[in-house]
């Protein structure tokens, strides 16, 4: 539900396992000087660190501070909130007009339902391709990932996790948001080398891709 993105991994850290330690890709300053996490750069907090919540949500803070991962290790394991009651199942205008924290550009929205709004994501019409060829196996590379009918490209992008905002599956799985809702979670598309889970549901702390389509 956040409007602001993070940067990807960094095509030259990305090991060949599957928990990898890929690096972000670096962020400069005016100065241009890297900004590190910790400091200015992007950095992790847990949802619970004082200063995050504005009353029972971290709505607030994380406008005023975009490049700042919220996790939450707890239950409902939402960046958002500490308890489902407070949820926020509007953020990305689901079921509703488009919303001031929708990332797409006008014109353009997350999808309402990743499995009828992407399309058949199935092996035959959603091929993975490491390093430009073709297969169901191989090495973990920023170039990797799968093409939807011959037309739209999905990197592998990999994910934040929602345990503590660590970077992994870069080059391996991807995963993209939809506004559907599943009880304290939200569905996505979720992709690997061996498979596509069109339909997926997972918690709202992870950090991972959105594919905006046209309204």
């Amino acid at each position: 539900g956040r409007k602001d993105g993070f940067p990807g991994a960094d095509v030259s850290t990305i090991t060949q396992e599957i928990d990898n330690n890929a690096q972000t890709i670096p962020i400069y300053g005016a100065n241009e000087n890297t900004l590190t996490e910790g400091d200015t750069g992007v950095r992790m907090v847990n949802i619970t660190t004082s200063g995050v919540l504005n009353g029972n949500t971290s709505y607030v803070y994380t406008i005023k501070n975009p490049l700042t991962f919220i996790y939450n290790a707890t239950i409902p394991y939402d960046w958002y909130a500490t308890d489902a009651v407070n949820q926020n199942n509007a953020l990305w205008g689901a079921n509703t007009d488009k919303s001031a924290c929708d990332p797409c550009p006008k014109g353009w929205k997350i999808p309402t339902d990743a499995e009828k709004t992407f399309g058949d994501f199935s092996i035959e019409t959603f091929p993975y391709f490491v390093q430009g060829s073709q297969t169901s196996s191989g090495n973990y590379n920023a170039a990797n990932g799968r093409q939807y009918n011959q037309i739209s490209w999905y990197p592998a992008c990999g994910c934040r996790r929602y345990l503590n905002g660590a970077l992994g599956y870069a080059g391996s799985n991807s995963s993209y948001w939809s506004t559907s809702v599943s009880a304290t979670l939200v569905k996505y598309m979720d992709f690997n080398m061996n498979g596509v889970v069109p339909n997926f549901a997972g918690k709202r702390a992870a950090c991972i891709s959105v594919r905006c389509v046209q309204e």
